[in-house]
């Protein structure tokens, strides 16, 4: 993995980050996982695991404890195509006719119209015939099947499994003509809901808000005919900045414009990311976004005055770091030091906004953070509160520093509610509430919203 530990500037240069031989990983998720995010909350797409199943396991908890209940996952299936290792050694990679049945059966029970095959790092290393076992499934079950060659441990970049994603969802429409409208795209959201109080809620609410028509959401909880629709929005905008990559820089030069490239956290990022969308599809709605922006206005001052200088590290990954970056800088905070859990090729591009048009300053950036590396800032920094991965509560605990988890959480984040979310939730940890009642039990708090006169909220 790229690792650097250094002032921020520094990360800036060319070759900055360098291979590390050791890394202390405590996030355990490669691209596989991302991959799997995109399709696995699908609704017409099934997910295989080639290989064993203890990464079926893990990925399949990490994912379903997540959002089950949360976010309306409910119970998806899983599959897993298992060798035993004289197959592997012998090269044997003919899927059984009883798995076959068995998937064929899958398929009609969740009208599957693709099947996309993940192997798991002992397949890839062996040099198994993917290619071929994809043909035979798709041969039996008449479904459109491709593999993912992407790696299931953690050390990889977990990018990678986000960007071949969503190069293989759009790759039977590239290349063609559509005809765009004045919609937009969100691009980034892996759960099937659209819940208003959750954060694809609080995005969909501002853009109706503004008159501005969403045309799909991409991926989770939408189809492959939601897919293809999308080829006739006039814009992509994130709501999880991790997922940007060159498949939506080709959508760019198809006619499908990149507006919004990070996610709308903080008041001055909100206020980025929808002007950012309005301008694309030349749309003036400035006084509805100035109208918005009044209504948090006097509870987001609030949260500033208490706010404002007390020392914070924060961490997330290369999408939600920019945002959370952006909130804290708006808050007037002193951010001791950031952690990037990984970056993407656009990462240093981000930071370098944050520091050119945001005056973010910090005296440490982190990137490819480990165990180590939290236990040195713990001890070496004076931090008044801590914004970080659920497992980071850990450290929070030993040291006795103030916690607010940023990956497992309902409430939005983004948005101008978001910001005043965030100031409440930063409040309320350093007042002693935890917002964890076991290691597998959060304490989420309610959501601010301040709907507009005319809503029906």
């Amino acid at each position: 993995m790229q690792k650097y530990i250094g002032g921020i500037e520094g990360f800036l240069e060319q070759d900055a980050a360098k291979e590390s031989a050791f890394w202390a990983d405590y996030q355990v998720l490669g691209p596989m996982f991302a991959a799997l995010r995109m399709f696995m909350t699908m609704d017409d797409v099934l997910t295989v695991i080639v290989g064993a199943k203890g990464c079926a396991y893990h990925l399949n908890f990490t994912i379903v404890a997540w959002g089950e209940i949360d976010f309306f996952l409910g119970k998806r299936p899983l599959p897993v195509l298992e060798y035993r290792q004289q197959q592997i050694a012998l090269g044997d990679f003919t899927p059984p006719e009883d798995w076959l049945r068995r998937m064929k059966k899958l398929c009609g029970v969740y009208r599957a119209r693709r099947i996309v095959l993940l192997p798991t790092d002992a397949l890839l290393l062996c040099g198994a015939d993917l290619a071929g076992v994809a043909g035979e499934i798709q041969k039996f079950t008449g479904i459109q099947t491709e593999a993912l060659e992407i790696a299931g441990m953690s050390s990889p970049n977990q990018w990678a499994g986000y960007d071949a994603a969503l190069e293989a969802l759009y790759r039977p429409y590239l290349g063609k003509s559509y005809r765009h409208e004045k919609s937009v795209n969100l691009v980034g959201w892996m759960w099937p809901s659209r819940h208003r109080g959750h954060e694809i809620g609080c995005c969909i609410d501002m853009l109706k808000e503004l008159q501005i028509p969403v045309n799909a959401v991409i991926s989770g909880g939408s189809s492959l005919a939601d897919i293809e629709k999308s080829m006739h929005a006039g814009a992509n905008a994130l709501v999880c900045s991790s997922v940007m990559g060159n498949l939506l820089q080709r959508l760019d030069e198809e006619g499908i414009r990149l507006a919004g490239p990070r996610a709308p956290y903080g008041f001055s990022g909100t206020r980025e990311w929808l002007t950012s969308i309005a301008d694309v599809l030349e749309l003036s709605v400035y006084d509805g976004i100035d109208a918005m922006e009044k209504r948090y206005r006097d509870l987001f001052e609030k949260n500033r005055e208490q706010l404002s200088g007390k020392k914070v590290f924060v961490s997330g990954g290369p999408g939600r770091l920019i945002g959370l970056l952006h909130t804290l800088a708006d808050y007037g905070m002193d951010i001791q030091a950031a952690a990037m859990f990984w970056p993407h090729a656009w990462s240093q591009e981000d930071i370098r906004h944050m520091l050119r048009d945001h005056g973010v300053k910090m005296k440490e950036f982190i990137l490819s953070p480990g165990l180590d590396d939290l236990e040195r800032v713990a001890c070496q920094y004076d931090v008044d509160v801590w914004l970080g991965g659920y497992q980071e509560q850990h450290t929070c605990k030993r040291h006795g520093i103030p916690f607010v988890p940023i990956t497992v959480y309902t409430v939005p984040h983004v948005g101008f509610e978001g910001a005043v979310n965030l100031g409440n939730k930063l409040l309320l940890a350093m007042s002693g509430y935890s917002f964890t009642e076991s290691q597998f039990i959060a304490r989420e708090v309610e959501g601010v919203i301040c709907p507009s006169n005319d809503s029906n909220q």
